[in-house]
């Protein structure tokens, strides 16, 4: 989903990032915002942001991303649009339903084995202790 700049608040602010001697006159991180209920998507798929990355989203329904890493805004700004991108678009695809299967006769097979073995093991590191005292 592409979302255009009417939907989308930014705001800059200064940096902890690198920057050297520029880093404390620059506002080079920024903040992007977007409300849920102004996104061009269904109301069920709003629902599914809601739950899906509600720790993005705060108080005023707005689902917020950000970026210092880079010493250049212009580069903070392309970078933050596009994690925001991600996180709608990834928060958005359905997961497949999951067919349940029955457990193969010789998986069952090969778990009693190992566990009799196990307490095969265990039983004789008894036997072998009670011996000894």
């Amino acid at each position: 989903m592409i979302l255009t700049n009417q939907h989308i608040k930014f705001k800059t602010t200064r940096s902890s990032g690198p920057g050297g001697s520029r880093a404390n006159r620059r506002s080079t991180r920024v903040q992007v915002w977007v409300r849920v209920k102004d996104l061009p998507i269904t109301e069920a798929q709003k629902k599914m942001l809601r739950v899906k990355i509600a720790h993005h989203i705060n108080h005023d329904d707005e689902i917020e991303a950000w970026c210092d890493s880079e010493r250049a805004q212009i580069d903070n700004r392309r970078i933050a649009m596009k994690h925001l991108n991600d996180l709608i678009e990834d928060a958005l695809i359905v997961p497949k339903t999951r067919i349940p299967t029955e457990i193969p006769r010789s998986a069952e097979n090969r778990r009693i084995h190992d566990k009799k073995m196990q307490g095969a093991k265990k039983g004789i590191r008894h036997i072998s202790k009670a011996g000894q005292i």
